[in-house]
Order: C-alpha cells, then structure tokens, then sequence
C-alpha cells in the first residue's frame, strides 16, 4: 500500500466524518452564559509513540490524584508501543519533583536496599533549583547473576521572570545487570560463569536546555526552543553512542480562533563500536494552521523529513468536535512522522541487546478515529487506530547465544490498534483506572511481532483512609507473546498477570511509613525469553520531608 494511497483516503475518511459531525452537532444554541469546568485534551495519538521502558516521573502525588492520560514521549522515542509499563515485578517509587524535598529510605526481603533523596528550592519567586538521587538494587538472589542496581542523579534549575521561562537540567543514569538469561528451564548461574564476565552495564549523561514565552505577548506568539544531549556508554561490548537534538516551535493567533503553526528539528548522532563508527542526522520542517472555538479544534501541519539524500514526508492532522457538552467528543487523528531507531531506544526497551544490533529508521502512519469525554464522575477515551509502519524493528534472540538480542525489520507492517481508557471517581477517596490496547499485526517478511503481546492492560486502583492511610493496587497484564530460535523454531512465551500493591501511613507532615509488595502471586514470566522475573520481592521504609 502506498503512502500517497493512504494519505488520500485518510483526507477523504476524514472530510466524510467532518461533514458528519457537523450535521449531527447542536443547533439552535442561544447566547445563555456557559460556563467551562476543564478542558479536555486528547492524549491517545501522543500514546502511540510511548516507549516501554518507563522512565520516572517528575511528581509524586502527596494524594492520590487522578490522572488516566498518558504522558507525552520525548519524539526521539521508538514509534509504536500503545500501553507503557512499569518494570513488573520491581516495583519503584516516584520520585518528587519540583514541589518538596523529602528522603526516602527503604530495604527489602531481598537484600535490596532503596534511598531516595531529593531538595527542591522554591523559597525565590521566580528561580526554582533541585537535586535529586535514586538508587534501587537487588543483591539476596541464589543466583549471583541476577543481581542489579539502578542509580540515577540530577539537578535542574528554572528562571522565570514575567515574560519567558529559560531552565536547564543534567542527569546521570548507570543501570547495572547480568546476562543471566539462557533458556526457559535453564538458568545461567555464577557457578558456569564468573558474575564479572556476565556484568553489562548502560551509563547515560544526559543535559537539556530550554526557553519559552511565559505569557502572551503584543505579538501574538508563542515559541519555545529546546536542545538536548545525550551520551550513552554500553560498557559490556565498549561501545558509545551520544546524538544532539533540538525543538523550533512557534505558534501566531491571528483573527480571533485562528493560529499558524511552524516547527523545526534537528537530530545529530553518532554510534561507535569496534566494528563500526555510524555517523547519521535527521532534519525536519513543518508548517501548519490551527483553528479553535471551544466547539471545534483542528489542526493541520504538513512537513518533510530528510535523512541524507532522501526525504520523507510528514504530517500532523488532528480535528474533533463536540457533540455534546463535555460528555461526547468525537476525533479524528492521522500522523506520519519518521523515527530514529538507535542503541539508546533499543536499550530503553531491552537491557540485553547487542551494541551491533541493526539500526534502520522506522516511517510510521497513524490514522486513528474516537470518542472521549466526561459524565459526571465517569471519564472515557475509546478509539480505533490503524497503523502503518515501514521498518518496525523487533527482537529476536541471538541463535548463538540465547542470552542476547539483536533486530530484525518488517518492511510493511499494518497494526490494528483498538484502545480504551476508563476512569472512575467513587469519591474523593476512591479512585479506579483502566488503559487497554489491542493489537493485530499483519507482516509482510515476519511470521510473528517477536516478543510484542496483542493484547496489554493496566488496572489502578486507590484508597485513602482518613487522609492517614494510602493503599494503592496496580494489575498489568499481557497476553502471550513469541520468540524466534535456531532453525526457525517458534517458542511460545505464556502471558502474564502482575499484581502489586503498596500503602503508605502518614503519622504527620513530616514523617511517613511505607510498604510496597510486587508480583504477589509470585509468577516467574517472561518478558523477553529466556529471562524468568524475580517473583515477590518488596520492600519497608520510611520517609522524612522537609
């Protein structure tokens, strides 16, 4: 199916459900006061490009707030993973960001020990610093190899006088591991090998620096530009990978619901190993308008992409209507972006892949069509999205040796998407959320999307007893997924059910006791085969804030 085919009948699909919208929409409205409760952002075509390795959030709720959106990813982010998860079966608290200082302190059945610090300076009215610290690491296995440990620092600093924002931050990230992984009933043990032959280790230095308008000017416009740098070091294979990006946006009102759009961005990057040095860099432009009357939103941005001598297309439409009030909302969406794929995306995903695995970019198209909306203390978002993807990179294990990863593309995958999120507000004191997503690949050279579920849910669930006493729920599961072995055997990996759950006990303002427990059903699955999960663990602390 070519593109141009595609964006065609995505024009036309979306022209016909416009003209629909618009003659079942209200009519006759009178000039009665209205008054608007919130506004309603979409968040699914942003939950298309969600990588599943989580990364951790900058707020930690002092209540439980409730918040079923997902969050927005970083575009440099791999293109297609609809439902991010947390790492199952190792549960690890959010890290507070920007609103308190606390420390954190906390140790586990497994010799794993938790520390969490972090200071946020908010006492200048317009200069906010912080550093933060999290370490989490496991050490009481019988097997020596399947010890880690997880470190992470910043600091950040943000100046806002009345007109812009400028803020910068830097954060270091060392993540420590083992190969332990062999096959399903075997596991590689220090016995076979030393833990120091099987140690990978990944090392990020990461620095960012940004500046925006802080509020609306004479002109009418909105801007912001960002750079980041980023350099990786893979110190099991000896390789490095650094790239530098940077984000142009601006935004004009004109008339009175009317806007223009611009964007630019850059992506320089370099990997190196011992076999190869791969220079490669990503230039994009777009240009768009934008309209808005509280009744309709749309938004149209057609660009190009260019990556050496070849250039790609791209676009971001986006069109809803209300056709009720705040409680049914109808959108449309159709996206085609060009992504890098690059040892530091892939690592983000599987901590086991080879340094050499092969980099191809990924063009990917989304069309997506869907309701959302509020009633009463009800929320929803259910959508359907079908997506087009030149170059979806998969894992498949090494067939000379089952403990490490390498890719493998499909030059013309389509994925039906189905998606839902559900929330629910019992009372302030009770909260529920589900996000679901189905997903039916059709390959064109794979048999399978090795290693990829169809079928990802996510259950939350929150309590709160007298504002003395949180108790939260989380249920993941995924369906079975597949792995490719030697000789083109296909291994089947059964799918999971991960319950955690964690409680916290105010005493006061100050002082605080927690507990956490993961997998409780103590479930040895598989994400990626030949990596059984930790089971239980958990972990007891306490915590001070100031």
């Amino acid at each position: 199916m070519k593109w141009s085919n595609i964006f065609v009948k995505a024009f036309f699909t979306t022209t016909f459900f416009c003209c629909v919208m618009f003659a079942f929409s209200q009519t006759g409205v009178g000039s009665e006061e209205v008054i608007v409760v919130k506004e309603y952002e979409a968040t699914i075509q942003d939950a298309q490009r969600i990588a599943l390795q989580p990364a951790i959030p900058e707020v930690e709720d002092k209540a439980p707030t409730f918040d079923y959106s997902i969050p927005k990813a970083e575009y440099k982010n791999f293109v297609f993973e609809p439902n991010p998860l947390k790492p199952i079966g190792i549960g690890k608290e959010k890290l507070e960001k920007f609103n308190a200082s606390f420390i954190k302190l906390g140790f586990g059945g497994h010799l794993n020990p938790l520390a969490q610090l972090a200071y946020n300076d908010n006492r200048t009215a317009n200069l906010k610093f912080g550093v933060l610290y999290n370490h989490y690491s496991m050490y009481g296995f019988k097997n020596k190899l399947q010890r880690f440990s997880d470190d992470e620092a910043g600091v950040y600093v943000r100046y806002f006088p009345k007109t812009f924002e400028l803020g910068t931050a830097f954060n270091f990230h060392n993540y420590r591991t083992h190969f332990y992984g062999l096959s399903v009933d075997t596991l590689l043990t220090d016995s076979i090998v030393k833990p120091k032959d099987a140690r990978q280790v990944f090392r990020t230095y990461d620095a960012q620096l940004y500046f925006r308008n802080a509020q609306k000017n004479n002109a009418g416009i909105d801007f912001n530009q960002d750079f980041r740098f980023n350099y990786l070091q893979e110190i099991f294979g000896k390789a490095n990978e650094w790239f530098l990006a940077g984000n142009t946006d601006f935004k004009k009102k004109f008339l009175v619901n009317h806007f223009a759009l611009g964007h630019f961005d850059f992506d320089a990057s370099q990997l190196k190993h011992d076999t190869i040095k791969l220079q490669r860099n990503i230039f994009r432009f777009a240009l768009g308008y934008g309209y808005d009357n509280d009744d309709w939103q749309a938004k149209a941005q057609i660009g190009m992409a260019v990556f050496g001598k070849k250039v790609f297309p791209t676009a971001d439409l986006h069109i809803e209507k209300r056709l009720y009030q705040h409680s049914v909302i109808a959108y449309l969406d159709y996206q085609l972006n060009y992504h890098k794929n690059s040892l530091l995306t892939f690592a983000e995903r599987n901590r086991f892949v080879y340094n050499n695995a092969p980099l191809t970019n990924t063009l990917a198209g989304d069309f997506g069509a869907g309701l959302k909306g509020t009633i009463a203390n009800f929320s929803y978002n259910a959508a359907f999205h079908l997506n087009h993807l030149q170059q979806l990179a998969l894992f498949v294990n090494d067939t000379n040796d089952y403990r490490r990863f390498t890719t493998v593309y499909d030059s013309n995958t389509l994925v039906y998407n189905g998606h839902v999120e559900l929330g629910y507000n019992a009372k302030e004191w009770l909260r529920f959320s589900v996000i679901a997503d189905y997903n039916h690949y059709q390959l064109k050279n794979q048999q399978r999307a090795w290693h990829e579920p169809n079928l990802r849910v996510t259950f939350r669930a929150n309590y709160v007893w007298k504002n003395k006493i949180r108790v939260s729920v989380d249920v993941f599961g995924l369906s079975n997924s597949y792995a490719l072995l030697k000789g083109g055997e296909i291994a089947t990996i059964k799918g999971i059910a991960d319950v955690n759950l964690s409680a916290e006990y105010l005493m006061n303002k100050r002082f605080s006791f927690f507990g956490t427990l993961n997998n409780i059903g103590h479930f040895k699955y598989q994400r990626w085969y030949g990596y059984p999960s930790f089971g239980i663990n958990g972990v007891l602390g306490a915590k001070f804030s100031f």
